[in-house]
């Protein structure tokens, strides 16, 4: 009779001596609702923000999800 062959187990890596990480909270120069400028769709209103992706309405309601670094803020 044969034997099946055993694997070794595996042993999780351990965590315990290793600070948490903090949860660090982006801060954003870009509100919702701020008038911003992008080089190509021109002037639009910032309607979202999900991370640094920002959703902007242009003229002719167009919708655009764009990076937060490739727009600028309008005063």
């Amino acid at each position: 009779m044969v034997k099946p062959k055993t694997r070794p187990k595996k042993t999780p890596p351990a965590d315990d001596d290793a600070e948490p990480t903090p949860f660090v909270v982006p801060t954003s120069a870009i509100s919702i609702g701020d008038a911003v400028h992008h080089p190509i769709f021109g002037d639009g209103k910032v309607d979202g923000i999900e991370d640094d992706k920002l959703t902007i309405a242009f003229e002719g309601q167009v919708t655009k999800v764009i990076r937060e670094d490739f727009v600028t803020r309008k005063r």
